[in-house]
């Protein structure tokens, strides 16, 4: 029986002094896999740091290079504007005493060379000034403030006085409400909508509806006209700088006030569209097409 006791007793030793071992070991391989670990994790998070500072500067780089190749293309196209004015103004000039001094008095080849070149000079003219007050939207910064819906329709059909007299138009338009932007360029946007109206409302006189509401704190404004109407397809194009949907010869322009509307809207915090449901109506055969341009602003907090 002692000699059991002894047996078990030096067993126990064993035991006791391998779990010592055992501890041992595994303390310092716990240690050692301790440090591996966290010097893969510090390793993994510097490379992680490293490579968003990385992107963060690339993007920052490329945000600065953009901001600069804007600013040089909008200096460009002012000051080619401007220093084209003055030579195609002589042009201009030259052509119509040419066109009045000589009218008759050539062969009919002659008077008609003559009118294109007058035409051509007037159209340059038209294009270098839109082009001109496309590429000053947003050159130099002023913070919005908010200013009258009512106020730039009314001063936009004032400078359209004229166009509206002579065809007939008949502008319907509620209260329209404040909105956090500038206004004359606001007053542009109304008056290229109302402009482009009046312009292709085909042949019965035009009838425009002006509607304005709130969405929040956002105001969405919808321009309506029923006039020739434009297909659905094209309701992107419409708003590409010089692009044309129709014969120039039927319908005069540069292609510019569109493109200004959504520069101009877009300026503010906005969007503008053709909705394409209204679009989807026209252009008719047998009747007029409806067309209508919307646009949102932000406008007047609730506690202003």
């Amino acid at each position: 029986m002692t000699a059991i006791a002894w047996v078990l007793a030096v067993v126990a030793a064993c035991l006791l002094v391998l779990s010592c071992v055992l501890a041992v070991r595994l303390r310092r391989t716990g240690k050692r896999i301790t440090t591996e670990v966290s010097t893969a994790v510090t390793t993994a998070v510097t490379t992680a740091v490293t490579a968003a500072r990385s992107d963060q500067s690339q993007l920052e780089a490329m945000a600065a290079d953009l901001r600069r190749s804007n600013a040089e293309l909008e200096q460009f196209a002012y000051l080619a504007s401007h220093d084209l004015q003055e030579p195609l103004r002589k042009v201009a000039s030259f052509c119509q005493l040419l066109q009045r001094r000589y009218a008759g008095k050539l062969d009919a080849r002659a008077d008609q060379y003559i009118e294109y070149a007058v035409d051509g000079a007037k159209r340059m003219q038209a294009l270098i000034n839109d082009l001109l007050a496309f590429s000053r939207v947003g050159q130099t910064p002023v913070q919005p403030a908010l200013v009258s819906s009512d106020r730039a329709l009314a001063q936009a059909r004032a400078n359209l006085a004229e166009e509206i007299e002579k065809s007939g138009a008949t502008i319907e338009a509620g209260h329209l409400p404040l909105v956090m932007a500038e206004l004359p360029l606001l007053t542009a946007v109304f008056q290229n909508l109302l402009s482009n109206a009046l312009k292709f409302s085909g042949s019965a006189p035009p009838r425009i509806v002006v509607t304005a509401w709130r969405d929040g704190l956002t105001c969405v404004f919808s321009f309506t006209d029923y006039g020739i109407g434009i297909e659905p397809q094209d309701a992107e194009r419409v708003f590409v700088l010089f692009q044309r949907l129709n014969e120039r010869s039927s319908y005069p322009g540069t292609g510019v006030g569109l493109a200004m509307c959504r520069r101009i809207i877009e300026y503010f915090g906005g969007r503008i569209w053709l909705d394409t449901t209204a679009a989807a109506s026209g252009p008719a055969a047998s009747g007029p097409g409806e067309t209508r341009f919307c646009f949102t602003l932000p406008g007047e907090s609730e506690d202003e």
